[in-house]
């Protein structure tokens, strides 16, 4: 871009396909009535803002070639979409770490959820244990239950005082 700012005559190769009109150009941006360079003032020949007034059409004059202010003001509006693309990709990149993390949180929750599986499973064959265990010896698993929870409300009274 500092090449278009030094040699505002020369050739860009942003534009070189661009054939250009016959419209006549002024000789500084100053002396147009739009200072773009137009012969006729601003608007050209009807041309209208495009996207509700914040672009202008740019023409080449004569020769092909546009002038400084054209040119800035293309370099503006390219440094201002530039600006609103990097928003919004650094909108998508936070929603994209927003996922990220409650991805993370969830498989914690699945984590959690298949510890508490495991530990049913555990329980489950323990108590099953127990019950076979209170079969062969002839006592009740209630009396198996009693047993456990007094020895459970000792090492507790123990720990508490």
């Amino acid at each position: 871009m500092a090449s278009r700012r030094n040699n505002p005559r020369g050739s860009s190769s942003l534009f070189d396909s661009y054939g250009g009109d016959s419209r006549s150009a002024s000789k500084s941006p100053g002396q147009a009535a739009g200072g773009y360079g137009y012969g006729g003032g601003y608007p050209p020949s009807g041309d209208t803002y495009m996207n509700g007034g914040s672009y202008r059409a740019a023409t080449p004059d004569a020769k092909g070639h546009y002038s400084d202010a054209v040119l800035s003001h293309l370099e503006s509006q390219n440094d201002a979409e530039v600006e609103g693309i990097s928003a919004k990709v650094k909108m998508l990149k936070d929603i994209t770490l927003a996922i990220g993390d409650e991805i993370r949180d969830t498989s914690h929750i699945t984590d959690l959820n298949d510890s508490f599986e495991n530990t049913r499973l555990r329980i489950r064959g323990n108590m099953n244990r127990m019950l076979r265990m209170a079969e062969r010896t002839g006592v009740s698993w209630r009396v198996w239950l009693l047993f456990f929870l007094a020895v459970f409300l000792l090492f507790a009274y123990v720990w508490l005082t």
